[in-house]
């Protein structure tokens, strides 16, 4: 009979101790899988959510210092060029280095009009890219489009020509309604929409499109900024700033960091107390380990003392006991991987407040495995060492 068979015997004739054991291990890797399932899901998850909700970048004109002279002195820098955004800047974005994670380009041109007898401000926009970037606008009141249809979803909307969308307070300001007409700059435009009320700037700005206030205000092609949504799950924002930063030589790129750092914040909340839990967990089933293979020792001592009477090794009893804890392991390693798996995807959702299912992580397996084995060996070595040191002598006769 060679080490192997004696290791699986043993386990055969002690199944509940073994299972026990078994059980908490299956319980720390379990919590450590479903942890780092939920992590993953997290990045993954409140990305897409960013992404979705608005512009994490803004591209502003840029601006370039000037030499001034005095004399014989050259002064650097104490005036600055203020260069322009066009709408041939547009193009160079989705040809960029950083064009795979471009999701939503808004353009726009801000400037003061004369809406009636009031002056406002009127930013020029593309409707269904600001609309896309911007979900939480929601329109109050809509003109009839067709036979009293009208269109929930702003992302489906298209502004006419003659049309406006009017914020609340600049509806409530101007003293207009849907259907009304209103002077811009002398020229009658008819007012299309009016937003709900946000409590927000944004409340007082009228909305028209990018090409009709590139004429009104006599600034053909121009643009005030971009604002730019990104895929920023597979890189930092900053490099996409960077990247745009060098296509658009004229503008500078603003990376929005309050969506980062939210993110990023949240994340890391929440893998501190995963972590925290975790080691609690894993700490508890190397107790487990320990004190079941103790107690395991603890009932073989007249078993190891007739192995050692015959012949065995010292190292042969710490090969024994270390295979019986391998075994153990490797089961408890796949089923923690399970576990944690399942749980994670259907628990992971309402937990972290995750939108969508957690798929399963293949590439978790093996560590999972590695974990046990490891968490198991080195709960075992104490015990091991304990059983290798009996005396065979000592060991029968206490018996």
């Amino acid at each position: 009979m060679n080490i192997f068979q004696i290791a699986l015997n043993n386990l055969k004739r002690r199944k509940i101790k073994m299972l026990f054991l078994m059980l908490g291990l299956v319980v720390g890797v379990a919590t450590v899988v479903a942890v780092l399932n939920i992590i993953e899901a997290m990045h993954l998850d409140l990305g897409d959510r960013i992404d979705e909700f608005g512009a994490n970048a803004i591209i502003l004109p840029g601006t370039e210092g000037m030499e001034m002279h005095y004399g014989n002195a050259t002064v650097s820098d104490l005036t600055f060029d203020v260069q322009q955004l066009t709408m041939e800047d547009i193009p160079k974005i989705f040809s960029s280095s950083v064009a795979e994670y471009i999701n939503i380009v808004s353009p726009k041109l801000v400037g003061a009009v004369e809406a009636g007898e009031q002056n406002s401000l009127i930013v020029g926009i593309e409707p269904r890219q600001e609309f896309m970037q911007k979900p939480w606008f929601s329109l109050a009141q809509q003109a009839d489009i067709e036979q009293g249809e009208t269109v929930g979803d702003l992302a489906l909307l298209d502004i006419p020509q003659d049309g406006l969308v009017l914020g609340a307070s600049a509806a409530e300001a101007l003293k207009v309604q849907v259907g009304d007409q209103l002077m811009i700059n002398n020229k009658p435009f008819g007012v299309f929409g009016i937003l709900n009320k946000l409590g927000s700037e944004e409340d007082g700005l009228i909305y028209a499109n990018l090409t009709v206030v590139q004429d009104l205000l006599n600034r053909p092609g121009e643009l005030s900024m971009i604002e730019v949504s990104a895929y920023c799950n597979s890189c930092p924002i900053e490099e996409v700033a960077m990247g745009l930063d060098e296509a658009l030589p004229n503008g500078r790129t603003i990376p929005m960091r309050q969506a980062a750092l939210f993110r990023e914040e949240t994340i890391d909340q929440f893998s501190a107390f995963g972590i925290a839990l975790s080691g609690v967990v894993l700490l508890i089933a190397a107790l487990v380990v320990l004190t079941t293979m103790l107690s395991s020792i603890n009932e073989r001592t007249r078993e190891i003392g007739i192995f050692r009477a015959i012949g065995f090794r010292r190292t042969h009893i710490i090969k024994i006991i270390f295979l019986e804890a391998a075994m153990i392991s490797v089961l408890g390693g796949i089923a923690g991987y399970f576990l944690g798996s399942l749980t994670a995807r259907y628990a992971g959702p309402y937990l972290a407040q995750i939108q969508g299912d957690i798929p399963l992580q293949l590439q978790l397996l093996l560590p999972a495995i590695l974990l046990s084995t490891g968490l198991a060996i080195l709960a075992s070595a104490y015990p091991a060492l304990k059983a290798a040191r009996l005396d065979p002598a000592e060991a029968l006769r206490f018996i």
